[in-house]
């Protein structure tokens, strides 16, 4: 490390100088010069850390001997052994060194073979290291050396050899006093020399009164102003106006009065108006005889190493921020002002919205009304996007940008309104950064800093630091979001949960009331007729909820079955408008529709399309009071066909519009809103008609403005009219041979497979009952059945075993098994047909599937 890279402690250069000051004191007065020059190593010896001894030596008036001058607290032994080396023998430490010409480090004598005479002299006195550095006086003229002496190995540290530097210097300057009327003349100017050399340090004295009386190089290149510039100002004015305001540089003076000192560590003042850190100390200057005559004062730039220690406070404290964040808008926000206590004199947080805009989240100053001008300014003159910085640049590019100074040219090309130009130029802006908010390789905002009243520039250090920052931020937002929509997705959840216990409770109250109404009044034909049909109402109703959560779970997972082909989107409405019509007329609604008179062909799903638009329909009329209005309009245009439907209903808000169609979603909670259902349908009408090629939209101008779903299906080409996987149709087959089949029920539910065998007996067939897997196979054995109604959930072997064992053996080989199960998923049906299953059933198994039996046996 080189001499110019070492920074010592101001307390330390201070103490020195204040060394020198009392020599060159004391030789004015005529002090015998040995007297001071043990003075000044006694000083010196305290700037050294550890058990040291110094030597100042000389070389005598005829340059051939050295002289043992200053040595006080060697032992007397030790000194007259100096006395008596040879300069041109080059003996003794400072001999060594003299030979060389340079500085010698010996860190452990003990290890140094090469002087053992010298080990000789200082071994015996319990040295155990030596350093030794040449004193050169004006011209370059050899003077002496200055050598120290410890008790113990040591090796110097880089601020070991800046402080000899500095010292040696001092003691050219005393040793020329002998040349009294030479040392006199030049003492200041060299005292000046030492004092500019220390470049690093700003050295300032000043009066009583606070007047500046002297001014080095260092303060110059610290502070900007020249010597000529400063001489007589006074000392506040390199202090920032709030702490003249507060009387601070008085303060300082008065605290260097009393306790001899008074730190200072705060931000200053440069020539132009920039802010800088500085540290340093203030002490007295004295007179001989004690009194107070002025000020010394040394102060050192610290403004790197504090806006690093600021920065990195920034960073953490901003981490520790984000990693709370819960709401992305208000953490954001509140990161902006954070940043302008430590980062920037502005922060600026831009996040790019749905439609292509920008939102200005937030514009942070420090000062309220320059908060209040930028939310104006931001609301006048929005972001350029064609100016060739800022955000919508960061956008465009895709990563962070620095200027470092902001030129008046790049003023000119960003802000082209002459009115917007005017106040930013007034605001002053100096340095600029721009960092992207991203994730996924997506930006989706951007972070901007600014610098203006501290003068800050920012550099490619600062950069690394706000992109790392918005990284940081980026994470956080998008982790928030994640949390927002799990707890919304659990709040549905919940919702749907509730929705379902209501949805299922209310048929199975009234399957349960109509079975009771059957056992008490048997016989009265009528009422047991009417139960049946509100039996068959409400089974039918949990069959569609099942159906419904079977679909949405098909869709999601990208398994349902869709049987494309060629249809008519006018017929598949009407289909539609009928499944829906008895919700409609029982809410009094006015139902109109408008149909083109082009035609209206597609390929598509009918069944599923109809199962679309009827939910869509049903949740018009749902949502709609008594008496309102719904409208089906179907649009043909040249590359798609559109379907609305309108209802001036009870509307959706805003927030509402961006989540309606996830799975679980409902406007309101089904207590406020009773009209049932289990908040999957509009998922379900997203997930179809997307797996069509089409989409959906919803649009409301808020609560009690109505809503309107627009879906968006593709319209082919003719020569693309031909369905495609289509998949084949059970229903067409024959109804199948008639009469009495041997038919064998296999279920543990008793009631299930009771109800089930006294259709399969009203229908005509031979029907045995047993309730698990081992009767199953027994009776496959026994009775020889040509149809095997299996449940697979049973005790002792499940379905799936039976299965195998009934093909195993001869009578079962023929038979017609059909799985009979809750579970419709495709890995459930791959394990039924590996087991030997013909068919799969998923309960409950309507009257209509079982008479269809006869067609499978055909």
């Amino acid at each position: 490390m080189s001499n110019s890279e070492v920074f010592l402690p101001a307390k330390k250069v201070y103490a020195l100088l204040q060394a020198e000051q009392q020599a060159l004191g004391e030789l004015a007065r005529g002090a015998p010069l040995e007297e001071i020059l043990v003075q000044l190593i006694d000083s010196i010896e305290r700037q050294f850390a550890g058990n040291m001894h110094a030597a100042l030596v000389f070389l005598n008036a005829t340059g051939d001997r050295l002289e043992s001058v200053a040595a006080p607290h060697l032992p007397q032994s030790y000194r007259n052994a100096l006395n008596d080396l040879d300069w041109n023998a080059g003996q003794g430490s400072v001999g060594i060194a003299g030979a060389k010409d340079n500085a010698i480090y010996v860190t452990d004598i003990s290890r140094t073979a090469s002087w053992e005479k010298f080990h000789a002299w200082a071994m015996p006195h319990g040295l155990r290291a030596w350093w030794a550095n040449p004193i050169v006086g004006a011209g370059g003229k050899h003077l002496g050396y200055f050598a120290q002496y410890y008790y113990e190995p040591k090796a110097p540290e880089p601020e070991d050899i800046e402080t000899v530097r500095i010292v040696t210097k001092i003691m050219a300057v005393v040793m020329e006093r002998l040349d009294s009327d030479l040392a006199l003349r030049n003492a200041d100017a060299q005292h000046r020399q030492i004092i500019n050399s220390a470049t690093d340090f700003g050295i300032i004295s000043a009066d009583l009164q606070g007047k500046l009386t002297s001014w080095n190089e260092g303060a110059r290149r610290i502070f900007g102003w020249s010597e000529e510039e400063m001489i007589g100002q006074p000392v506040h004015r390199f202090f920032t106006p709030e702490d003249v305001a507060s009387n601070r540089p008085e303060a300082e003076m008065q605290c260097a009065l009393r306790d001899g000192y008074a730190t200072d560590e705060r931000w200053h003042i440069r020539k132009g108006g920039q802010r800088f850190w500085a540290s340093g100390q203030m002490t007295p200057l004295k007179n001989d005889a004690g009194d107070a005559i002025g000020f010394v004062k040394i102060l050192r730039d610290g403004t790197e190493w504090k806006r690093a220690e600021r920065d990195l406070q920034f960073l953490a404290q901003a981490s520790a921020e984000l990693g709370g964040l819960v709401d992305p808008k208000s953490t954001l926000d509140k990161l902006a002002h954070l940043a302008v206590q430590f980062f920037a004199d502005w922060c600026v947080v831009d996040l790019l919205q749905d439609d292509g805009t920008l939102l200005r989240l937030s514009a942070a100053h420090i000062d309220p009304e320059k908060r209040k001008l930028a939310k104006h300014l931001t609301s006048r003159f929005p972001p350029d996007p064609n100016a060739p910085h800022g955000a919508w640049n960061i956008l465009r590019i895709g990563r962070g940008e620095l200027v470092s100074e902001i030129s008046e040219p790049e003023l000119r090309a960003s802000f082209r309104d002459p009115e917007y130009l005017a106040a930013v130029q007034e605001l002053g802006f100096k340095s600029y950064i721009g960092a992207p908010l991203s994730a996924h390789g997506k930006v989706f905002g951007v972070v901007t800093f600014i610098s203006a009243d501290s003068g800050r520039i920012y550099g490619p250090a600062d950069l690394a630091l706000a992109e790392d920052l918005a990284r940081r931020a980026a994470v956080a937002v998008e982790n928030a979001n994640l949390y927002l929509a799990l707890q919304q997705s659990d709040y549905g959840k919940d919702i749907f949960l509730a929705t379902l216990s209501h949805e299922l409770r209310n048929p199975l109250a009234a399957i349960s009331n109509g079975l009771s109404i059957i056992k008490l009044a048997g016989d009265d034909k009528i009422r047991v007729e009417q139960s049946t049909r509100i039996i068959e109402r409400q089974v039918g109703q949990l069959t569609r909820l099942v159906d419904d959560l079977m679909d949405v779970s098909r869709i999601a997972t990208g398994k349902i079955e869709l049987r494309m082909e060629r249809a008519n989107l006018a017929s598949i409405l009407s289909t539609a408008i009928e499944t829906s019509r008895p919700h409609i007329e029982r809410g009094k609604h006015k139902l109109s529709v408008t149909l083109p008179g082009s035609p209206t062909d597609l390929i598509a799903d009918p069944v599923r399309l109809a199962q679309v638009f009827s939910n869509l329909l049903n949740n018009a009329a749902k949502y709609t009071n008594p008496g309102g209005r719904i409208e089906v309009m179907l649009e043909c245009r040249p590359t798609e066909f559109v379907v609305r439907v309108k209802d001036d209903g009870i509307g959706i808000s805003s927030e509402m519009l961006t989540r309606i169609f996830s799975i679980f979603a409902q406007v309101a909670h089904p207590l406020e809103r009773s009209q049932g259902g289990l908040g999957i349908g509009l998922s379900l009408v997203d997930g179809l008609v997307k797996m069509h090629g089409g989409r959906v939209e919803a649009f409301s101008g808020g609560p009690n403005q109505g809503s309107e779903f627009v879906v968006h299906l593709p319209k082919p080409l003719e020569e693309n009219m031909q369905p495609k996987n289509s998949a084949s149709d059970a229903s067409g087959k024959d109804a199948g041979k008639s009469g009495s089949h041997r038919i064998l029920v296999v279920d543990d539910n008793v009631d299930a497979a009771t109800t089930v065998a006294d259709i399969l007996g009203i229908l005509g067939n031979q029907v045995s009952v047993v309730h698990d897997g081992f009767a199953a196979v027994a009776s496959v054995a026994q009775l020889k059945p040509e149809v095997v109604l299996l449940d697979i959930g049973l005790p002792g072997i499940d379905g799936y075993e039976a299965a195998r064992r009934i093909r195993a053996q001869e009578s079962g080989r023929q038979v017609m098994l059909i799985a009979v199960t809750g579970w419709g998923q495709d890995t459930d049906k791959r394990r039924a047909h590996d087991a030997g299953f013909d068919h799969h059933w998923v309960k409950p198994i309507d009257l209509e599937q079982l008479k269809k039996i006869p067609a499978l046996l055909a």
